[in-house]
């Protein structure tokens, strides 16, 4: 069963007002204001799994509830979408909730946040570079130029991001590609955002001319404003070292698993049902999620699930999420932690 408190069609009528001054900015990208009483629930008993949007990068939340994968593990899950979970996933008044790992590791810095990933959803994030025709004409681009000239030529130009160049992954991935191609990593503008909604008017109103977003975002985008996508960090040798990274997973407070482990483990076996039946049959899965992501058409968000790439049963090992980081953090998403505050953030005991 799924809600929301106002990105899908069921609203929430709560949501929590509270907020830190730097893991509040971080954890606003993941999850959940709203709520859901103490946490300390059986395998049997109600457990709220949170995302912060109905947006295919949460697919193996949806599907899993959707094909009834959590309910075969023993588990009664209400998903809920809820912007800014990750704090009330700390704190165990969510259980459960996509989180990614950028902010998994930003609230390492938080002693009083005890925020953990016990399993991985995607791996290889995907985001394209789109750009529209008036951003196009006006830096007098074209299609014989190379990738840096391109990116030379939009200098200037901003893309949209919710949460700001801070804290949001996609930002700090554009970063990386202009520091890769020898530009500064602020060539480039951030606006910040409150939804994608708001992200996609601001391309519409030319506000932007810029689009930087795994699909289905930038073709929904040009559908809507002209333009042409030009670059796709998947297929590109510059971003060969994200094969298999861990990009998201599925996070708790490290209190709450401990307390319940068989709960821990049960949701970490629908999450990596659910990845493999998405790697499996993207097609198949995008029409089963369309109606929890009514924004995207059924031909949209088939077209858009081959894009992503899923970890293999939900599993990655503490060694291979360290080296995730590592990656990570070589490209400025963050500071590498200490090696215990690391051990913390992340476990595999979960998993299968």
């Amino acid at each position: 069963m799924h809600r929301s408190n106002g990105a899908s069609p069921r609203p929430r009528a709560t949501a929590l007002r509270r907020r830190t001054a730097v893991i509040a900015a971080a954890v606003s990208l993941t999850a959940a204001a709203g709520c859901g009483g103490n946490a300390s629930p059986g395998a049997s008993d109600k457990i709220i799994v949170s995302v912060s949007i109905a947006a295919p990068a949460n697919a193996p939340i949806f599907l899993a509830d959707e094909l009834g994968f959590f309910e075969d593990e023993g588990l009664d899950v209400t998903v809920e979408t809820i912007a800014n979970a990750s704090l009330q996933i700390a704190t165990g008044k969510v259980q459960f909730g996509a989180v990614n790992t950028s902010t998994v590791i930003q609230s390492t810095t938080q002693e009083d946040i005890d925020l953990q990933q016990i399993c991985v959803t995607q791996v290889d994030p995907s985001y394209m570079l789109a750009v529209s025709d008036a951003a196009w004409e006006r830096n007098n681009m074209s299609d014989d130029m190379t990738l840096k000239e391109q990116l030379i030529a939009l200098e200037g130009e901003n893309i949209t991001a919710i949460g700001g160049r801070t804290v949001n992954p996609g930002a700090k991935l554009l970063e990386a590609l202009l520091e890769k191609e020898g530009l500064a990593r602020d060539s480039i503008g951030v606006l910040s955002q409150a939804n994608t909604a708001a992200s996609t008017a601001a391309f519409q109103k030319g506000q932007v001319g810029l689009v930087f977003q795994p699909q289905p975002i930038p073709d929904q985008v040009l559908s809507v404003a002209p333009g042409k996508i030009i670059y796709d960090t998947a297929t590109s040798d510059l971003f060969s070292e994200l094969d298999s990274v861990a990009w998201s997973g599925i996070g708790t407070s490290r209190e709450y698993a401990e307390a319940h482990p068989d709960v821990a483990e049960k949701i970490c076996n629908a999450i990596g049902t659910a990845n493999n039946y998405l790697d499996e049959k993207p097609e198949e899965a995008a029409k089963a999620l369309q109606a929890n992501m009514n924004s995207f058409s059924e031909e949209i968000l088939i077209k858009a699930m081959p894009h992503y790439k899923w970890a293999t049963d939900a599993n990655m090992t503490q060694e291979e999420f360290n080296k995730s980081t590592e990656i990570l953090a070589d490209m400025g998403m963050f500071e590498m932690p200490s090696a215990d505050k690391l051990a913390k953030a992340y476990t595999d005991e979960y998993q299968k």
